[in-house]
């Protein structure tokens, strides 16, 4: 890589508390960034998250918790911080839309557009989904209610400002045809073209009567940004839009990670943005898989599968529940989320093989009193073997494949048990050079392993390098 990585989260809606599926996104991008971290230098990596603060269901949530606005956002804004915390996420930026830095660069890339000729104003009716924060259409209507949100939504008849979302139906598309793997999953490809073919304008603000909390159009003080247009521009503005020019071109364009109902933001209408506020297009979009319940469909209070984060963290920790839904759960497909698999893949990932290894290498070392973590000691054959099977974790995280990127991370474990059983270091026919050879070769492939599996569960790495390092004992995992 020659330049800088930048690596974006999208922004959740504060009205409600962090669920499975935001868990999912943060640990994925963090894990993502921690990779790069340590493969490009901390310095060269910057990882934005935050909160997406705007709209109508955000104003009324507040009202029916009978708070001040500002109160309502804060409060909620502080959970999702309190969320990465739990669960390991460092972020570089957390981003929040209620900010006046946010207002006034929003409001620049606003005029960008605007200048461009790509805004226009006129008056529009249609059935408008406060769940959606948009204008759904008949055809997308389920017996008249919105498939999303089970909901009637408002007939509103306004005046407000479009967006020239049609005009880059063709550059778009050319993008993807000249970019064919800016997409993962590139099954999802199709589906994008799809989209962006059918494209029409979008309206992009609403009167201030009916949506008093949001950012105030340039020079019409009687409307107010469309929440999504609004949030949209924080991947720019994180990184220097607005206010930074040469920190925006050191860092941008970057990779955005989203889920399965996004895709038409992230892909279609925040790329036609960039292209007419003069940006370049994103580098990579990574739609990941939903997580549904136990029982393979999607979470819903109704049907009572939905999986709180909070208690599985309080059941398991917060490193067992990132590791199953970074190796148990795919990257880029929809998967159930069944406790009986976490317990099973830490089981048997994690106690059985990686620790159960460590501990082994750690305690013959002792015992038969023989040097270890001597690196240019080790055997051609054995490191050969190890190192290809690094190249292709490394391979499979440098595309973004962090479960199968974990996977090869567990063969390589594997590896090493199935080697330790064919060696028999504790067999006393052995000399103390043979043993030593042994032992120091695991010592290697452990070293590995940590590193592999430390985007993943830093805080247990930390003390299996350690524990390995110093020669100390350690039960790293406890079997649940």
């Amino acid at each position: 890589m020659d330049k800088k990585l930048y690596i974006t989260t999208t922004l959740p809606y504060v009205n409600a508390e962090p669920h499975i599926g935001h868990a999912l996104e943060f640990v994925q991008a963090d894990t993502i960034s921690r990779y790069f971290k340590i493969k490009l230098g901390s310095e060269n990596v910057f990882f934005n998250v935050g909160t997406d603060e705007h709209g109508q269901k955000i104003f009324r949530k507040a009202k029916e918790e009978c708070l001040e606005i500002q109160d309502f956002v804060d409060k909620y804004s502080q959970r999702f911080k309190d969320f990465c915390k739990l669960f390991l996420v460092e972020y570089d930026s957390f981003y929040r839309t209620s900010t006046k830095e946010h207002h006034k660069a929003a409001q620049e890339f606003w005029k960008k557009c605007q200048d461009n000729g790509d805004i226009y104003k006129k008056r529009y009716s249609g059935r408008y989904c406060v769940g959606c924060e948009r204008f759904i259409t008949e055809k997308e209507l389920v017996d008249g209610k919105c498939p999303d949100h089970g909901t009637e939504p408002e007939f509103r008849d306004e005046e407000n400002y479009f967006f020239k979302l049609s005009g880059y139906r063709d550059h778009l598309l050319n993008w993807l045809k000249s970019n064919p793997d800016i997409l993962k999953p590139v099954s999802k490809l199709e589906e994008l073209k799809s989209i962006i073919s059918e494209a029409e304008d979008i309206s992009i603000s609403r009167l201030r009567e009916n949506l008093p909390w949001g950012i105030e159009v340039p020079n019409d003080p009687e409307q107010v940004f469309y929440v999504w247009f609004d949030a949209l521009t924080n991947y720019a503005i994180a990184v220097g839009f607005g206010s930074d020019e040469k920190r925006l071109n050191e860092w941008w364009p970057g990779i955005q990670l989203f889920g399965p109902d996004n895709l038409r933001f992230q892909g279609c209408i925040w790329q036609s943005m960039l292209a007419s506020a003069g940006l370049s297009q994103t580098a990579k979009l990574l739609e990941h898989g939903m997580v549904l319940g136990s029982d393979g469909r999607k979470m819903s209070k109704t049907l009572g599968n939905v999986i709180s984060p909070f208690d599985q963290e309080e059941k398991y920790g917060a490193e067992v529940v990132r590791f199953y839904l970074l190796s148990g759960i795919s990257t880029y497909s929809d998967s159930p989320y069944k406790e009986e698999d976490l317990v099973n893949m830490y089981n048997s990932r994690l106690a059985n093989n990686f620790g159960n290894l460590l501990n082994r290498v750690i305690h013959l070392s002792n015992t038969k009193e023989v040097n270890i973590n001597r690196y240019d000691d080790v055997e051609e054959d054995f490191k050969t073997k190890v190192d290809s099977l690094k190249d292709e974790a490394e391979s499979l995280y440098d595309q973004y494949e962090i479960a199968l990127a974990s996977e090869k991370v567990d063969m390589l474990a594997d590896f090493g048990n199935k080697y330790i059983t064919e060696k028999e270091p504790w067999n006393k026919n052995l000399t103390k050079e043979e043993v030593e050879k042994i032992l120091n070769n695991l010592s290697y492939l452990l070293n590995i392993v940590i590193s592999l599996y430390t985007p993943i569960i830093p805080n247990s790495c930390s003390k299996a390098s350690k524990a390995l390092n110093d020669r100390e004992s350690i039960i790293l995992f406890n079997k649940i």
